[in-house]
């Protein structure tokens, strides 16, 4: 949402039609290397974002979806074939922003064996000796946290995931395959901050989907 001289940049404005798909059209005929879209939110766009990777641009932009797998499904229900999913997607991140506790006043504490469990499952991370709780001081007025950090989930499209986008996808089964294909959840992510001291367990279960737990 800035203003970059070193980039070419266009603000939609619906009003004067000035859409997504019509700012990349345009942007399009400029021939750039990368194209970024803020949001992929219909057909018209999506198809637009296509077409400018089968054309040889990186194209980057983001969706509305709880993890880096229901990208994939995402794209399907907006009217995005199977096959140009595969053709054009080269990866997929999701991100979660989780407040961090503030440096000032944290405390160490004993490890929650459950709520770790819960956190990591199903693989089998190591539960760390120690962990931070929040206090809360003037600092960071008295929540306990001060500032926040990001958690990330990578699916890397490979040759076995690619064959599971087809007509009959399943978003759970997809889910399991990322995982056997070496994608790491958000909540294990989540958990290595955990294990450094810069956030809670309760935190990083509150801001990642459900269908992690």
């Amino acid at each position: 949402e800035m203003v970059e001289p070193a980039f070419n940049q266009m603000q939609v404005q619906t009003n004067i039609e000035l859409t997504f798909a019509s700012g990349v059209r345009a942007l399009l005929r400029q021939d750039p290397d990368i194209i970024m879209i803020g949001e992929i939110r219909d057909l018209e766009t999506a198809e637009m974002a296509v077409q400018a990777a089968l054309t040889g641009h990186l194209v980057l932009s983001t969706l509305h979806t709880n993890d880096a797998p229901s990208a994939i499904t995402r794209l399907m229900e907006l009217g995005i074939p199977p096959y140009l999913i595969r053709a054009t997607v080269l990866g997929v991140m999701a991100q979660r922003l989780t407040r961090t506790l503030c440096p000032h006043c944290k405390a160490p504490g004993p490890v929650d064996e459950q709520a770790w469990q819960s956190l990591t499952r199903p693989w089998k991370a190591s539960m760390p000796k120690q962990v931070y709780h929040p206090v809360g001081c003037l600092e960071c007025r008295n929540t306990g946290y001060y500032g926040r950090a990001g958690v990330y989930e990578i699916m890397q499209l490979s040759g076995n995931l690619i064959r599971q986008i087809t007509e009959q996808c399943e978003l759970d089964q997809l889910r399991v395959d990322a995982y056997k294909d070496g994608m790491k959840s958000l909540r294990l992510s989540g958990a290595q901050k955990v294990a450094a001291g810069s956030t809670t367990v309760e935190e990083i279960l509150r801001v990642t989907p459900e269908s992690q737990r």
